[in-house]
């Protein structure tokens, strides 16, 4: 197999985390540094972002990054930042991106240029309280994100190609939305936003639209009033026919701008009966729809044998769902949820041979603690030692 180089060490910036941490992307969680420790610099430079890079030149991402990440199956191309040739040649952004491109390909580890895409969590506060969100506990501890990394954003916004407020729920935040009416970026600079559209305002519309935008998608999960009630509001104040006029507003500035667009819903075994239904309701939005298999946040028996043990009828329904949706999708030339429902196709199919078992689910649970506990080198080993087990098996 050929060893696949990923960018994001030398490009990406992810503060994952509102208490600091970062990483390189949200999902690989390893953690590089934390911008309280010296700042933006000191980390992007930092022994965690020199390992890293010294580390994919030699191995390659699918020695160590999950073999699920979207990336290494063929998703999530906006993440990628070649599009810079776009940006004013004579800007700081296009320089930027230039001496990167350039550092990139020579493999160097310590850098002169800085990152060309921001991400980061302000908060993770949110005005929902969504069955699945393993922010749960910290969004009632309400921490944000130091207002000296704010203002290290605003001081190096000329250089970045892509700026991602993140969240809990984006709008939520006075300083993002601040950011986004106000913040001095590079002119082909492109903002990128995660929300659960709730909060989707005229004034916000507003704000978007004189914004350069990259990406707006929106976590659902599912197609239905009464499915939203079950597993995203929980006591919250949030309504679906606002979210359904939000979805509206969010089409129509599509055709005005022309972003990604996406809308994504985590299967369980509340929800599984809505797939295709799902799919259907995205469409009618001009937008993408992307499917995945809900994960258990905390690892709770209690969980798993709620949403995630699902039966014999269930598993057919899925299936014959999943091969209509994809005739939809195809239809449209819709990648990216071709490869998300074909994904779901075979995590559901490893799922009913494994975890849909709660014995099974309980032994896997129980080996993942031990290996917590573990020195961290004998955990690189057997990280390896799996990751091998998994391509072959793969490839």
């Amino acid at each position: 197999m050929k060893k696949f180089i990923c960018k994001h060490p030398w490009a990406h910036f992810e503060v994952n985390n509102p208490n600091g941490d970062v990483t390189m992307c949200c999902d690989n969680n390893t953690v590089l540094g934390n911008i309280n420790d010296g700042g933006l610099e000191k980390v992007w430079n930092g022994q965690g972002y020199r390992k890293m890079r010294r580390r994919m030149c030699r191995e390659g991402a699918h020695a160590f990054c999950p073999l699920t990440c979207p990336v290494l199956n063929g998703r999530k191309a906006y993440q990628n930042l070649d599009w810079y040739k776009d940006l004013d040649p004579q800007s700081a952004a296009y320089k930027n991106a230039e001496i990167n491109e350039r550092e990139l390909a020579e493999g160097k580890e310590t850098l002169q240029s800085l990152p060309r895409w921001m991400r980061f969590t302000y908060s993770y506060h949110c005005n929902l309280d969504c069955y699945h969100c393993y922010q749960r506990k910290e969004a009632t501890q309400n921490t944000k994100l130091s207002t000296s990394f704010l203002e290290e954003i605003k001081t190096h916004a000329d250089l970045f190609q892509v700026i991602f407020p993140f969240g809990g729920e984006p709008f939520l935040y006075k300083p993002v939305i601040d950011m986004l009416k106000n913040l001095k970026t590079a002119q082909g600079c492109r903002f990128f936003f995660v929300t659960n559209a709730t909060l989707i305002t005229e004034s916000t519309i507003n704000a978007l639209r004189r914004r350069n935008l990259g990406l707006i998608a929106v976590s659902l999960d599912g197609a239905t009033e009464k499915t939203f009630n079950a597993l995203r509001v929980r006591g919250r104040k949030a309504d679906w026919g606002q979210v359904l006029a939000n979805l509206q507003r969010l089409s129509e500035l599509k055709k005005e701008k022309d972003f990604q667009f996406t809308m994504s819903m985590t299967v369980n075994t509340q929800n599984c009966n809505e797939i295709e239904a799902f799919v259907g309701l995205v469409i009618t939005y001009d937008a993408e729809p992307l499917l995945m298999l809900v994960s258990n946040p905390y690892e709770t028996h209690a969980f798993q044998k709620h949403y995630l043990s699902f039966t014999k009828e269930q598993f057919s329904s899925i299936a014959g769902q999943i091969e209509l949706s994809l005739k939809k999708v195809q239809g449209r030339n819709m990648r990216e949820a071709e490869i998300s429902l074909i994904q779901l196709r075979d995590q559901l199919l490893r799922h009913r041979l494994g975890e849909n078992q709660p014995w099974i689910y309980m032994g896997k649970t129980l080996a993942r603690r031990l290996f917590r506990h573990l020195p961290e080198f004998a955990q690189r080993q057997l990280k390896s030692i799996i990751q091998q087990l998994r391509r072959k098996a793969l490839f």
